[in-house]
């Protein structure tokens, strides 16, 4: 049943005769429109509830309700009137998704982003070959090195490692002949070696003596020999070698044991005059400590080692590679540009050349004055002559080379032996002053001969 024109006009004339008598009954006049015109628009409902006694579905009664909206005009008239405008709500803005990920060592999110790809260059005829020797670490820093040179046409990375090798055990790898097997290949020619090695070498050393701890005096002495023939294969040939140290890792007493080796690796580097590439305090924390994330090659925080606390990420690999690159470029020419011809003999890298982009646009840069630097101590680059060796019997070779520790003179700032030795020291003696000889005469003039 629906409302009718006659009841709704009823309700209205009776609200506005009592609008008559006074204010107040404005109130009770709307109560009177909406009770005589209610009961009736709420009957409209009933028909779509038949065949269930007592319930209604729910699209329904919604239905039925706004049919009822849409048929009482007074209804709508007073919700206008009173509150039927509503404050529409600005939609959210969308956030961009950013994927974070919190490492175990409690250093805070580490960015995951994915990164663009690097465009691939094409490799010239003459490109470089890059070759990386070594252990399990070798094989992370040859795919950093592939990837800090794809976008360089002229130069090729390649590797020769095996994981589980090192220097101790030649009887399982024998790495200098395997080194100069590569060097003697033609087909396959090594233009600069990279040596990361030593991860496994934390083993007891053998000769005829018997069997020597790590760490040990002797053992020392018989690691660094075999440093010596390592190194000796490359400088034999004149290929240049970059050694590369041992990173930190999770281990307090693997760290120890790797900076350890360290110090032999670069001891015998700066003896053959070969670089040798420090990267242990790129990954540590202010501390000095082992961290396992850390600023990527473009600053960002990511995860740099693996979970076993040894081994490198993707990212730990790119940024390992990061300072060997580093070293090759200053060396031997610059990113994206010519790789420079490689010396024949003891006088170095060439002078820095421009790049392909210079040549194509004509356009110069910038040169950085610490660039490409001469091959010896004495000359320019280029230069013809090779640095002089220091005498054995020098202090420099004794002390610096060797190692030695000079002998302590009675009452010098290093003498602490005890108790200390009465020095005399001997008294200054001035000289006798000469006789002055009169001006015009010559010394002996005047002098008698003896008669």
């Amino acid at each position: 049943m629906r409302p009718d024109g006659p009841e709704i006009m009823t309700g209205l004339l009776f609200g506005f005769w009592t609008m008559r008598i006074g204010v107040p009954h404005l109130i009770l006049a709307c109560l009177m429109a909406v009770l005589i015109a209610g009961p009736a628009g709420a009957q409209a409902i009933a028909p779509h509830g038949a065949g269930l006694p007592g319930k209604a579905h729910i699209s329904d009664v919604v239905a039925g309700t706004t049919l009822v909206q849409q048929r009482d005009p007074v209804g709508s008239f007073f919700k206008k009137l009173f509150g039927g405008f509503t404050r529409k709500t600005p939609p959210a803005r969308k956030a961009a998704p950013t994927t974070r990920s919190t490492s175990r060592s409690g250093s805070g999110p580490v960015l995951l982003q994915r990164k663009q790809q690097p465009k691939v260059a094409r490799k010239a005829e003459d490109a470089k070959r890059v070759v990386v020797f070594g252990d399990f670490f070798a094989a992370g820093l040859e795919k950093g090195l592939h990837e800090a040179f794809l976008a360089s046409s002229s130069v090729i990375v390649e590797g020769l490692n095996s994981a589980s090798s090192g220097l101790v055990r030649d009887d399982h790898y024998n790495w200098p002949a395997a080194m100069a097997g590569r060097l003697l290949d033609p087909a396959n020619p090594t233009d600069i070696a990279v040596i990361m090695i030593g991860g496994n070498d934390r083993q007891a050393l053998r000769d005829e003596n018997g069997e020597h701890a790590p760490r040990s005096e002797r053992w020392r002495e018989l690691y660094a020999a075999r440093i010596d023939q390592v190194i000796k294969v490359f400088t034999d040939k004149n290929v240049p070698l970059y050694f590369v140290s041992l990173p930190p890792v999770a281990s307090g007493q693997m760290s120890r044991d790797y900076a350890y080796i360290n110090e032999i690796l670069r001891e015998r580097a700066y003896r053959y005059g070969v670089e040798f590439v420090d990267i242990w305090n790129s990954f540590v924390d202010e501390a000095g400590n082992y961290t396992a994330t850390g600023p990527d090659v473009n600053g960002e925080i990511r995860q740099l080692r693996a979970q076993d606390g040894l081994n490198f990420t993707q990212s730990g690999n790119r940024k390992l590679a990061h300072f060997i690159a580093r070293e090759i470029r200053r060396d031997f020419g610059r990113e994206g540009g010519l790789f420079l011809a490689l010396p024949g003999g003891p006088t170095g890298p060439q002078p820095f050349l421009p790049s392909d982009n210079q040549i194509r646009t004509g356009v110069g840069e910038v040169v950085a004055l610490t660039g490409a630097r001469g091959g010896s101590g004495t000359s320019l680059a280029g230069g013809p002559d090779p640095t002089p060796k220091a005498p054995r019997d020098s202090a420099y070779f004794q002390v610096i080379l060797e190692g030695e520790t000079p002998e302590t003179a009675p009452g010098r700032a290093d003498d602490f032996s005890w108790p200390r030795q009465s020095t005399t020291l001997s008294r200054a003696v001035p000289p006798k002053p000469e006789a002055e000889t009169p001006e015009g005469e010559q010394p002996g003039e005047g002098e008698q001969p003896a008669g």
